[in-house]
């Protein structure tokens, strides 16, 4: 995974063509850009521009760009869930949001480029 000005790609290989593709992944269901290069240098100048190139346009046409995903997501747990939740936060002396983040993160593992503010 890369990440620019806040956005996020995903690289896969095509071995039938050898070319890498990248898309955006963290700005909604559709990727706002999607780009290819023949090697990593490349794809990397490549993700930028069409970052870049995207939020001109926007700016140009007055259009507001599609923002990276917030960080804020509404969870249902259900009530059963959610009481064991709470209460497993109460034991570590946590905050339910707090202690979901920890255990996301734990799950999902370290991300390369995760900020400071987000491991909060």
């Amino acid at each position: 995974m890369m990440e620019y000005k806040g956005y996020v790609a995903e690289v896969e290989f095509d071995d039938t063509i050898e070319i890498l593709h990248g898309r955006v992944v963290n700005s909604g269901p559709h990727p706002i850009a999607t780009f290819q290069a023949i090697d990593a240098r490349e794809l990397r100048r490549e993700f930028e521009r069409s970052i870049d190139e995207y939020l001109a346009w926007c700016e140009e046409d007055g259009a507001r760009p599609q923002p990276p995903f917030s960080g804020k997501l509404n969870l249902r747990l259900g009530t059963e869930l959610h009481a064991a939740v709470a209460a497993a936060a109460a034991a570590r002396r946590m905050s339910i949001n707090a202690w979901i983040v920890r255990a996301v993160r734990q799950a999902t593992g370290p991300r390369e480029g995760s900020s400071a503010k987000a491991r909060r």
